[in-house]
């Protein structure tokens, strides 16, 4: 049975991708430490509640682990009895923090601003350094900050002239809701990590979605800047107006450094006119119709095979870190990967690999034999019906084997001229052909 031109295309594609390294994270991404465990519910026991009610407030906040194995930060906020904050913390310890340079989170809020707190082994009363997340409501985001943008605080308060914060003596990490807003708030966290190598520009917030300004998935890779490998290929495979379609769509992005990885040349292989099919199998597993917000699922992709999200711990997509996320445009959402995704190669069957082996003897066969070389026809037929017998008896019935015997014995036997024999042998094997599960 005969593969459709996508699926073939998918197949010779990943074959030219997987020749060679491939190791497509992108080369500046940092070194990362885990400061967070959602793995169980036992997990809440690292973590505790300090309200505004230590100084007379009624705000409430607390906190737990979801069955989605995130951490729910979530209360009430209250301004009365000159309150108004809500925070949790981890239990000081020893993190270990030497030499890492950025505080990471992937979080998804209610459009609050809230603060991310670093305590450390100083134990000064209600201080912490902090810096502000302005979440987006209902939408994941990651999160970079750079240590040097944390500020010293005590009591709520920046205190000038305290000293830098050193990673070394971080004990402790919370978040703090103090945005003089009475109501209620939810904040999720699917992870919290230390980065290591991370520069200044790199840490800024991973959220997009506010400032796209209505541009399309193709105009807000464009201006980002960072995804010309994938606008040329989008342009050459001649997606540029299906991208620009009233959609929805999500688009997983490869960055250019994850194009840059693959092995010399094929980039420019499959930009070719020739390689147009190659160039779209690919692209379109990268494709899901409907906007998809990240959470564990397994959405179909245009291309016909469906991804593998998972959020729990790290956050990728069949393997691929999920380096920004929920860039929402004016017809869909664009999420940043660092691995082009290859689709998988389905597993030939038994009986597609017999018809391979039969039609392949039959499109060398026949151009032969009305050539008037019916001897060099036969060779090839027998040597085809030779490898079913021997080597793709799975696929084959009682019924078969015996007809393909049969014709073998006929045509050595000897009583035949060429031509007999090449129709002898080419009867048995479309009887068998057309036995076979069509899988």
């Amino acid at each position: 049975m005969k593969l459709t031109n996508l699926n073939s295309s998918a197949v010779l594609v990943i074959r030219i991708l997987f020749f060679g390294s491939l190791s497509l994270g992108v080369a500046s991404e940092p070194m990362s430490k885990s400061l967070t465990d959602f793995s169980d519910a036992s997990a809440a026991r690292q973590w505790l509640s300090v309200n505004d009610n230590v100084m007379g407030g009624i705000s409430e906040g607390g906190f737990r682990i979801s069955k989605d194995n995130t951490l729910v930060f979530s209360g009430n906020l209250s301004l009365e009895n000159r309150g108004g904050f809500a925070s949790i913390r981890t239990r000081p310890a020893d993190l270990n923090l030497d030499g890492y340079d950025t505080i990471a989170l992937r979080l998804k809020g209610d459009g609050r601003t809230y603060y991310v707190n670093l305590m450390t082994s100083s134990r000064r009363t209600a201080s912490s350094y902090r810096a502000p997340v302005r979440t987006s409501k209902g939408n994941w985001q990651e999160v970079r900050i750079n240590l040097k943008d944390f500020v010293y605080t005590s009591f709520g308060r920046i205190v000038s002239g305290a000293a830098p914060l050193k990673a070394s003596d971080i004990q402790s990490v919370g978040i703090t809701l103090a945005d003089k807003k009475a109501g209620p708030f939810r904040l999720e966290v699917s992870w919290i990590k230390a980065k290591k190598g991370t520069s200044t520009k790199e840490t800024a917030t991973k959220r997009v979605d506010e400032s796209v300004g209505g541009k399309d998935i193709v105009d807000t890779a464009v201006a980002a800047g960072k995804f010309k490998t994938l606008v040329a290929a989008v342009k050459a495979a001649g997606l540029v107006d299906s991208l620009k379609s009233k959609g929805p769509l999500t688009v997983f992005a490869p960055t250019d450094e994850a194009f840059v990885r693959l092995p010399e040349g094929t980039v420019e292989e499959l930009l070719q006119p020739e390689n147009r099919d190659k160039l779209i199998a690919v692209l379109s597993y990268h494709v899901v119709s409907g906007k998809i917000l990240l959470s564990a699922q397994s959405p179909e992709t245009l291309q016909g095979q469906s991804l593998n999200i998972k959020t729990a711990g790290s956050f990728e997509v069949n393997g691929a870190n999920v380096v920004a996320s929920d860039i929402v445009t004016s017809n869909g959402v664009i999420h940043v990967i660092d691995n082009v995704l290859l689709p998988p190669v389905a597993k030939i069957t038994p009986s597609q690999s017999a018809r391979e082996v039969i039609e392949l003897a039959i499109r060398r066969g026949v151009p032969l034999f009305n050539a008037g070389q019916p001897s060099a026809c036969v060779a090839i037929y027998e040597v085809a019906a030779d490898s079913l017998l021997k080597s793709h008896t799975k696929a084959l019935s009682d019924d078969d084997v015996s007809v393909l015997q049969d014709a073998l014995r006929k045509v050595r036997s000897g009583g035949e001229d060429s031509r007999q024999k090449a129709w002898t042998l080419r009867r048995a094997l479309d009887a068998v052909y057309e036995s076979l599960d069509e899988d």
